[in-house]
This record gives structure tokens, sequence and C-alpha cells, in this order.
């Protein structure tokens, strides 16, 4: 085991305790000074505790801790705005396009109704979301992915924990600090059955999200995929635009709990890393664009270089036998 991949997973290791179990410790803190929790949003700061309001800023600094003393060499945190207009451009037309066609789906199939206009929340939505969402991705793909990444597994496995990690994150919003009439527009079934399917659908969200980040190496486009899903997908909603029959939501709904949102967006997660990684699973030097600092190894590059060198090596054995039996 490498250096870099010891530091590596000291790090997540740390960084997954804080993320996940200081959620519960903010809920416990609420609890402790009589604050009233089940009052809140996930997409305004109406009904808000302190507690809430730790559960997303203690991560980021967090994260901005450990990645200022860790010296993992993992690559930066993604910062940069400096990404090709293309990948802007998908993150803030893909949910937008796929969603109208699986909605355009279940309405002509009798599972929704679809009331046109436009929705009169958006721009309040909007301004909340742009702040949280850019802390979040901080949080989850500005360090997450770029340190699971650096932990030596291969393919999919990397954005399968941030996955884990980010899920379990959600789960005190959802179970104690989210209204109840939040939490019915979000969903028609008991928690007992909606929380396993939200776990699932936001680790097959991590995979699309995870691969924007190595793919440009930003967290930028995953802000605007993130702010533009969340936005329409509340006005959508709270607004009273699309309604779903019974449960026609859990297989058609916008939120990550749909089977339609999970097989489209995880889908198209695994066609990036397809195409980035081909049959090999393994994350090319070339390809990751976090760069590390001089001497620090990139993740994936020792393997790699043993495969290249074998590869060469076989190359010019063959090189030699052609030629031999030319002369």
């Amino acid at each position: 085991m490498t250096g870099t991949v010891r530091r590596a997973r000291v790090g997540f290791a740390l960084f997954a305790l804080v993320t996940v179990g200081g959620g519960w410790l903010f809920v416990a803190l609420d609890r402790a000074t009589g604050q009233l929790t089940g009052t809140g949003s996930a997409v305004s700061a109406d009904g808000s505790t302190s507690g809430q309001g730790l559960w997303i800023v203690v991560p980021a600094l967090t994260a901005l801790v450990l990645f200022l003393v860790s010296r993992d060499g993992a690559g930066p945190l993604g910062m940069t705005p400096r990404v090709p207009v293309r990948w802007f451009a998908f993150a803030a037309l893909f949910f937008p396009v796929t969603a109208s066609v699986w909605v355009a789906v279940a309405t002509v199939g009798g599972f929704a109704t679809f009331t046109p206009g436009l929705p009169g929340s958006l721009a309040t939505v909007l301004g909340f979301l742009v702040v949280k969402n850019v802390l979040e991705e901080f949080v989850f793909r500005g360090y997450g992915t770029r340190t699971a990444m650096a932990l030596g597994l291969r393919g999919v496995m990397p954005h399968v924990l941030v996955g884990v990690v980010w899920g379990l994150w959600h789960l005190p919003l959802y179970l104690v600090w989210m209204s109840p009439a939040d939490l019915r527009v979000a969903t028609t079934l008991p928690l007992a059955w909606y929380v396993p399917l939200f776990l699932l659908g936001i680790t097959a969200l991590a995979v699309l999200y995870g691969e924007l980040r190595v793919r440009t190496g930003s967290i930028w486009p995953g802000v605007v995929l993130h702010t533009v899903s969340g936005a329409l997908t509340v006005s959508l909603m709270t607004g009273g635009h699309l309604r779903f029959a019974g449960h026609g939501g859990v297989v058609f709904g916008l939120d990550p709990a749909s089977v339609a949102s999970m097989l489209v967006c995880g889908g198209t997660g695994l066609y990036l890393l397809r195409r980035r990684t081909g049959r090999s699973g393994r994350v090319s030097p070339a390809i990751w664009p976090c760069r590390p600092r001089r001497g620090q190894a990139v993740p994936g590059d020792e393997g790699d270089r043993q495969e290249a060198g074998q590869q060469a090596a076989a190359a010019r054995a063959r090189r030699r036998w052609a030629s031999s039996r030319r002369s």
C-alpha cells in the first residue's frame, strides 16, 4: 500500500465519520436545547434549526481541514471554473430533457397529470439551492470523490462509496428535520420503504455526479446539475403542476428514489465511466484531471505503469522475433 493510498484511506474514514455521525449529534443538540424539529425544509431555510445549519457547514469545514493537513496527493478540490462549455450545457439540460421524457410517458400512461405553466416558486427555490448545493458539491465531489478515487478501488466502487456516505448524510433531514408536508410531496411510501429506495437512488446519482467531477476536474458542472434538477423538481411538485396517481411517483417520480431516476441517472453515469476507463476499469493518469504535486502519485498510476511496461516489453519481443525471421 502506497503512502498516498494510506493517507487517503485515513482521510476518507475521518470524513465519513464526521459527515454521517455529525448529523445525529446535531439532532441531539437540537433536542437538548429544546429546538423544534420536524418543521424544516430541503429547499429553504424556513423552520430550520441550528443543528440543521451545522449539519451542512461542519462537513464542509471538515473536508477543507482534511485537505489542508493530510497531504494525501489525491489532487485539488475541483474549484476551478475552467471547464469546457459542453459540460455546463450537459449539466443544465440533462435533467429537463430526460425528466420531460419520463414524465410524458407517465402522463400518457395515466400514472401522472401535468398542468403546463411556469412554476411560481422557482426564483425563491433557486436562490437557496445555489448556496446549499455549492457546499454540498464541495463536500461530496470536491473532497469525497477526489479522495475516494485515490483509494485504489476499481471501476464504479469509488462513486458507490461516496454515494453511501452521501445518502446516510441525508437521513437526519428526512427522518427528523423535514416537515411531514414536505415529506408527503417527496413520496407516498412509508419511510420504511422510501429510505432504502432513496439510498439506492442517491448512490446511482453519485455515479453521474462523480463522473462529472472526474471528467471535468471541477465541482461546478455538478452544482449546475444539482441546482437545476432540485429547483425543477420542487417547483413542479409543490406548485401542483405535476401530480402522480397512487404510487406512480415510485416509478416515474422526479426525486432520486424513483425507478426512472435510478435507471436514467445511474445508467448515464455508468456510460460516462465506461467511456473514461474502457474495459480495464482503471483510472488513467491521462484522464484523471486533478494534477498532484510533483513526486506524488496519481490514483491508479502504479498499476497502469506496470501494465504499460509489460505491454511495451511484449511488443519489443514481437518486433525482435519478426526481425529475426526476416533476416
